[in-house]
């Protein structure tokens, strides 16, 4: 029993801190867009959006800076979290560039196998995109 507990000991922080060591060496973060159609979500359902404008979002673990339409906004990541061959990354009260006082909470979840990603800007839209490490 004790051979095992010293094990698990020794064990578990190595299978944590694996895959931060992995994202780790990828600090360039990465940069995904929307260029081809955009979904929007409100009231229960979600459906193509008719007006669009490609969007351009780039993530670290420090930073999230997503421009659309006529602004950007830009603020820290609040949290990047990696879980197999996902990283999210999300950023509360992020500032607009022209109206700081225009806020917007943005989650980007990435899958860094297929290079695809769910963009969701709170209350505002939920889209996918493509994506490409920086």
């Amino acid at each position: 029993m004790r051979l095992l507990t010293r094990t698990l000991r020794l064990a578990l922080p190595l299978t944590v801190m694996i895959p931060f060591a992995t994202y780790a060496a990828d600090d360039g973060g990465w940069h995904c867009t929307n260029a081809d159609f955009e979904i929007s979500c409100s009231d229960g359902k979600c459906t193509q959006s008719d007006a669009h404008t490609p969007m351009s979002i780039d993530v670290t673990r420090d930073e999230i800076s997503w421009c659309a339409y006529s602004g950007c906004w830009t603020g820290p990541a609040g949290a990047t979290v990696l879980s197999g061959p996902f990283i999210s990354f999300h950023g509360l009260a992020l500032e607009n560039n022209v109206d700081p006082s225009y806020i917007v909470d943005v989650a980007v979840i990435i899958d860094t196998r297929s290079k695809s990603a769910s963009v969701m800007a709170s209350e505002l839209f939920t889209t996918p995109a493509i994506c490409e490490p920086k």
